[in-house]
């Protein structure tokens, strides 16, 4: 006798049938977990860039770019929304970053002036802060993609960051 079994060729025709009908499924899967990854990547980015962002804003004096030469030729509120886009490594573009020097209750915050304000109309979120003194808001969103091979899922990614200004 032989220690080792021979294969049919029936047998390998199963297989092979058989890795036919799994090789969809695990495309699927294999496809679904790296756009998905790929999501969470960039989540991660802009979650980072408005902290930065926000962090920036705290400490950056509120009339630093009344003069806006000496900004580059932005206003307060422009200088802070290019930090965030610049750290969110290519994530995300000014049209989809709000930043605004707010005060007031967090339940209706409202921007000192229109310098303070950029991508939003009077503020960027409610932020239901107990402090009513100056707050930095930076709020990012951006839509991205998960893909599978028979579906698309969108996703709407989005970061809020609150600082207590510090000037």
């Amino acid at each position: 006798m032989r220690g080792s079994k021979r294969v049919s060729r029936r047998q390998r025709g199963v297989a092979i049938v058989e890795f036919a009908l799994i090789l969809p499924l695990l495309s699927m899967m294999a496809l679904g977990t790296l756009t998905a990854g790929i999501a969470l990547d960039r989540k991660q980015e802009i979650t980072n860039a408005s902290r930065e962002a926000a962090r920036f804003g705290a400490t950056v004096d509120k009339d630093e770019c009344a003069d806006v030469s000496k900004c580059d030729g932005y206003t307060w509120a422009q200088l802070v929304q290019a930090v965030a886009v610049q750290r969110s490594n290519g994530a995300v573009t000014d049209a989809s970053v709000c930043v605004a020097l707010v005060s007031g209750p967090g339940f209706a915050p409202v921007a000192i002036d229109s310098s303070h304000i950029a991508g939003g109309v009077s503020y960027c979120f409610v932020d239901d802060s107990a402090d009513s003194g100056l707050r930095v808001q930076v709020a990012i969103t951006r839509t991205d993609k998960m893909q599978a091979v028979l579906f698309n899922l969108d996703l709407n990614l989005s970061s809020r960051a609150l600082a207590r200004f510090e000037q």
